[in-house]
């Protein structure tokens, strides 16, 4: 069977303003996104992706199709897109593949796994849910910190799937380098004196065209990802996946952080999701741990929910920003678009296109906020697509009708 459509379902929600502005399957948890990483898991396969439509320009922009080219009766694979590929995973896609009908769910009968003959049994079965054949133990990611709590794993699976002959392994000048065979430096990037990278308890990656600049520590498992500075001095912790095009300085720790995102200055972050777009001033700090060792319960779709976890840092949605010295909550989710300035702490639930902070927060004008956004887009040479501006709009008039 070499049709696979990699689908999103209705459990994008619960990634709030992350999966706002794209489909979940676009969302990074490792090295690679999860639709990177099937692609690359499964090379010999078609994948198609089931996704709302919103989303059309930037499947076709990435080269990607959606599953309404997929001719019809001819048999596919479904998979959840919040699922991660782990050894279970591996052994049921083998025998899925010899099935011409079987279904996988979780315990609320929603659709993980499938076999279809037809896309409209499939959509129906997304819809309503579908009778159980079997129920395996996945990883099934359900809020964001599923996956800042298994980033470190990721990283260290991801690597298995890296191009074979793009990595330095010659000696670097003036940096230290310890468990070499565990260290994926780019031909292409730059390692300054004083550096050091530690593989000791899991890989330590620097992508293409990255620099990480002098007297600064990685702690694998790490990823920095390509064209990307780490500042002098910095400290990367373990666990954290650093995109395309940052900048990134002082401590962080257990956190993803999307492309085009900057946090170039001293300050802690720890067990974060940030966005693509993204810029932490100076200082910025958040909290990840509460001072009563207590589960961090974090707001989403309008409920607190109980994380079952000790660390749970910011979740921050695309195009936000922090001012100088801005102190940010356990378990704080900030929106899409929003500017958190001032002295205390915010609240730990911003909406989106939101700006101010402890003393108060006003919705801020979309027309001005589209304006900020081309600006900070084209230092990096970038225009906002239409489309994306438009995804941007509709969540401003959403916010109004509410």
């Amino acid at each position: 069977m070499k049709n696979i459509v990699l689908f999103e379902d209705a459990g994008y929600k619960n990634f709030g303003p992350l999966t706002k502005t794209r489909p979940v399957f676009e969302l990074k948890t490792g090295i690679f996104s999860i639709r990177e990483r099937f692609s690359k898991l499964f090379p010999e396969n078609n994948f198609y992706y089931f996704y709302r439509k919103a989303f059309d320009p930037m499947i076709k922009n990435i080269g990607s199709k959606g599953m309404e080219v997929l001719p019809d009766g001819i048999p596919f694979m479904a998979i959840n897109a919040r699922i991660l590929p782990n050894k279970n995973f591996l052994k049921f896609f083998e025998a899925f593949k010899a099935k011409n009908s079987l279904h996988a769910t979780d315990e609320d009968e929603k659709l993980l796994m499938g076999v279809f003959a037809s896309k409209s049994d499939f959509v129906e079965a997304i819809r309503k849910g579908v009778k159980t054949s079997v129920k395996p133990v996945l990883e099934v990611i359900k809020y964001p910190w599923d996956i800042t709590n298994s980033l470190g794993n990721w990283i260290t699976f991801d690597t298995a799937l890296l191009e074979k002959d793009k990595w330095n392994k010659g000696k670097i000048p003036h940096a230290t380098l310890i468990n070499k065979d565990q260290i994926f430096i780019s031909k292409t990037a730059k390692i300054s004196a004083g550096v050091i990278l530690d593989a000791s308890e899991g890989p330590v990656v620097i992508d293409d065209g990255a620099e990480v600049m002098y007297n600064s520590v990685i702690l694998g498992p790490a990823y920095i990802g390509r064209d990307s500075k780490i500042k002098i001095g910095s400290k990367i912790y373990h666990n954290t996946s650093v995109g395309e095009v940052c900048k990134v300085g002082g401590e962080v720790e257990g956190t993803v952080i999307h492309g085009y995102s900057n946090k170039q200055h001293e300050g802690f972050l720890g067990h974060a999701y940030i966005g693509e777009w993204c810029n932490l001033g100076a200082d910025t700090n958040n909290s990840d741990l509460k001072n009563n060792y207590s589960f961090v319960k974090v707001e989403i779709n309008g409920e607190l929910v109980d994380s079952g976890s000790l660390f749970v840092g910011v979740i921050m949605g695309d195009h936000s920003k922090t001012g100088i010295n801005t102190m940010i909550n356990t378990g704080t989710v900030i929106g899409v678009a929003c500017n958190i300035y001032g002295e205390g702490f915010p609240p730990r639930y911003v909406e989106d296109f939101h700006w101010g902070g402890k003393e108060k927060l006003i919705k801020y004008p979309f027309g001005r906020t589209a304006e900020t956004i081309k600006v900070v887009m084209a230092r990096r040479n970038k225009e906002l697509e239409k489309y994306q501006e438009e995804i941007l709009k509709k969540l401003f008039l959403k916010l109004n009708q509410e």
